[in-house]
């Protein structure tokens, strides 16, 4: 009966942490999408339009308004967009504490750093969702003109799988299947090497799986070291065109490597604790 408790008490914690990564991945499609209508109305062509529409709505004195029209609704979506920023805050942070608690329970529960670095391999495959199908960088070109004000010449925002999509589009396939092979693929082959061992880490398959899992984990770093170096570049890039913003599937990717890293070497540790055990 206690036993059952603790996997109730776990999986309610569990489904909880997948409720606070859907909300995350929707909150930051959502700031996505606002950030590109914002965007559009600051294009040059945009904003030509709008000293127009000034124009008109001053010589009318007032009886068309569609210039203060577009700006009170360029206000309200960048209000949005902003309410969709606090709320991926809020929704992140609600996810690494949910994740803190769910580690420091199964602790409690289980009195074994093992079980721990199994649930933190799950954890961070949850991190890996939503850090591969979330934006993690966006690089907007834009510089404040006479008359027209600011003004936005290009805007990017970029996922890890749009990135490899977009590759792909233009014809850079042997780029693109290399960064899907070290941000998916081996991400994914690397923590299901290491998590078939918590069915039987005494078959000597399980062994040479758990070794080759614990030598791929470097390999994770190479898309986080991709982008860091994306986002030095652009930031000092000595040009006041420029601005590069790391988005919230940066943060997710980063702490996917963070946690898969630590969940295989409590794993490890773990399994080689119990076999000097057994062995004495």
């Amino acid at each position: 009966m206690k036993s059952v408790l603790h996997w109730i008490v776990l999986s309610l914690l569990f489904m909880l942490l997948l409720f606070c990564a859907w909300k995350t991945w929707e909150q930051a499609h959502a700031y996505e999408r606002e950030t590109l209508f914002i965007i559009q109305q600051l294009e040059a062509g945009t904003r030509v339009e709008d000293r127009g529409r000034q124009f008109l709505e001053m010589i009318t004195l007032g009886l068309y308004e569609g210039y203060s029209e577009r700006l009170e609704e360029l206000h309200q979506h960048q209000q949005l967009r902003q309410a969709y920023d606090d709320s991926i805050r809020i929704t992140s942070f609600a996810f690494f504490t949910v994740a803190a608690l769910l580690l420091l329970m199964v602790w409690f529960l289980q009195r074994s750093l093992l079980d721990v670095g199994y649930a933190m391999l799950l954890v961070a495959l949850v991190a890996l969702a939503v850090g591969l199908s979330t934006p993690i960088l966006s690089v907007e070109a834009s510089k404040e003109l006479p008359v027209l004000g600011e003004t936005v010449f290009q805007f990017k925002s970029k996922g890890i799988l749009s990135t490899i999509d977009a590759l792909r589009q233009s014809g850079n396939l042997w780029l693109a299947v290399l960064l899907f092979a070290f941000s998916v693929i081996v991400p994914l082959l690397k923590t299901l090497l290491v998590g078939i061992t918590w069915w039987n880490h005494e078959h000597h398959l399980s062994k040479k799986g758990l070794n080759l899992g614990h030598h791929m984990g470097k390999w994770s770093m190479a898309d986080v070291f991709v982008v860091a170096i994306l986002v030095a570049y652009f930031a000092n890039s000595g040009q006041d065109l420029t601005e590069a913003e790391v988005q919230v599937g940066l943060v997710f990717f980063a702490s996917y490597v963070i946690l898969s890293l630590l969940g295989t070497q409590l794993v490890t540790r773990g399994i080689n604790n119990q076999v000097l055990t057994t062995s004495v």
